[in-house]
C-alpha cells in the first residue's frame, strides 16, 4: 500500500482548492489545479490511490499495455506533488460548512481550512458479503470489477455473485471468456432489466445458483472455491472456482456533503451537471461518488472538467488562463 507521512510544517488557513479524496479522480485534479498555479490541498482519510491502489493488474488504462494498481496509483501520486499540490495524509474530514463566498473544512485533528473551490471526490464503496475468506482473499481472486480484472481469469472458472443490472451485465461479459461460469443469486429471478437476464439465461457456459448465498470464500494464498447454501432447501455445496466477482450494490461515501446541504439522488449518489457542479455554487463532485461507470479513466475525465471549468469559472481574472 502506498502511504505518505503527515507534513510536520503547519499549513496555512486558506486555500484556493481543497479536494476531499485522493484517489484517482483526487489526485487528477490536484495535478491540474496545481498546474494552474492554485494553492492545492488534498485531504486523505486513508490512502493515496483508493481502491486503484489494490488492484493487482490494469489493463485497460490508456498508455500501459498492463500497470499494477499500486504502481499507477503511485504514479499520480508523484505527479500531484511535483506539480506543487499539499497531500495530507492521515487526515479524516468530519464536517463541511458551506456559503456561496466560502468553504470551510473541518478535520477530526481539528484542522480547519477555508477554501475557494471545494472538490469532493470521496469515492464509494463497494458492498460486501461480509464472509470468512472475502476480505483475506481480495485482490488475490475476490474482486469488484469485471471489466477490470475478468481479464486475468481468462479460460478459467469464474464466479458472480449478485443479480442486478451490474452483476448480469458483467456476467455476459465474464461468460465470453470463462471456461464456465457459476452466478450465485438469493432470489428466484434476476432484478436486472428482462433483455440482459434473457440472453444470460441463453447462454452454454453459465450455470445458477437461485435463492442462494456464498457462505465462505476458499482458498490459501488465491480462491480456490465457494461454499454455497440454497436458503429455500439448507443444501450446501463447494465449488471450485478461480475467482469471484461480487456485484451486490455499490454505497456512495456521501454523508459529508449530504449534511452540508449538497444535493444527492436516491441513492446517495451526488447531483452535478455536466461541468461536474454541484447545487452549491463553487463545489464540484467528482469520481464513484456522483455515480457512472466504475472505470478510472471517467473518473479523470471528470476531475479534468471540474478544474478547468473552476478555473476559468472563479480564477481566470485573478491569474490569467494560462497553464504552467
Amino acid at each position: 500500500m502506498i502511504s505518505l507521512a503527515l507534513k510536520k510544517e503547519k499549513l496555512p488557513n486558506e486555500w484556493d482548492v481543497v479536494i476531499i479524496g485522493a484517489g484517482p479522480a483526487g489526485l487528477t485534479a490536484a495535478t491540474y489545479a496545481a498546474r494552474y498555479g492554485l494553492k492545492t490541498l488534498v485531504l486523505e482519510a486513508e490512502n493515496p490511490g483508493g481502491q486503484v491502489a489494490v488492484s493487482p493488474l490494469i489493463e485497460n488504462y490508456p498508455g500501459f499495455t498492463s500497470i499494477s494498481g499500486e504502481e499507477l496509483a503511485s504514479r499520480m501520486l508523484k505527479q500531484a506533488l511535483s506539480a506543487g499540490a499539499t497531500i495530507l495524509v492521515p487526515e479524516r474530514v468530519k464536517e463541511i460548512r458551506l456559503s456561496e463566498s466560502e468553504k470551510v473544512v473541518l478535520t477530526e485533528s481539528e484542522k480547519e481550512f477555508k477554501t475557494k473551490v471545494l472538490v469532493i471526490a470521496t469515492g464509494a464503496e463497494y458492498l460486501k458479503l461480509n464472509v470468512p475468506g472475502e476480505k483475506e482473499l481480495f485482490g488475490r481472486g475476490v474482486s469488484h470489477c469485471a471489466t477490470c480484472d475478468g481479464p486475468l481469469y481468462k479460460g478459467k472458472r469464474i464466479t458472480v455473485v449478485g443479480g442486478g443490472n451490474t452483476a448480469v451485465t458483467s456476467a455476459i461479459y465474464l461468460s465470453s471468456i470463462a471456461s464456465e461460469l457459476i452466478v450465485v443469486h438469493r432470489r428466484d429471478r434476476f432484478r436486472a432489466e428482462w433483455k440482459s437476464s434473457d440472453i444470460l439465461l441463453q447462454k452454454d457456459n453459465v450455470r445458477i445458483y437461485w435463492n442462494s448465498l456464498v457462505e465462505r470464500i476458499v482458498g490459501k494464498n488465491y480462491v480456490e472455491g465457494v461454499i454455497i447454501k440454497n436458503t429455500k432447501t439448507g443444501e450446501v455445496v463447494e465449488e471450485k472456482t478461480n475467482a469471484v466477482f461480487v456485484l451486490i450494490g455499490l454505497k456512495p461515501r456521501s454523508e459529508l456533503a449530504m449534511k452540508a446541504g449538497i444535493e444527492v439522488d436516491k441513492n446517495g449518489y451526488i447531483v452535478v451537471d455536466r461541468k461536474m457542479r454541484t447545487n452549491i455554487p463553487g463545489v464540484y463532485a467528482i469520481g464513484d461518488v456522483v455515480g457512472g461507470y466504475d472505470q478510472i479513466t471517467k473518473t479523470v475525465g471528470e476531475a479534468t472538467i471540474a478544474i478547468m471549468d473552476a478555473y476559468e469559472t472563479i480564477f481566470s481574472s485573478t491569474y490569467g488562463l494560462q497553464v504552467k
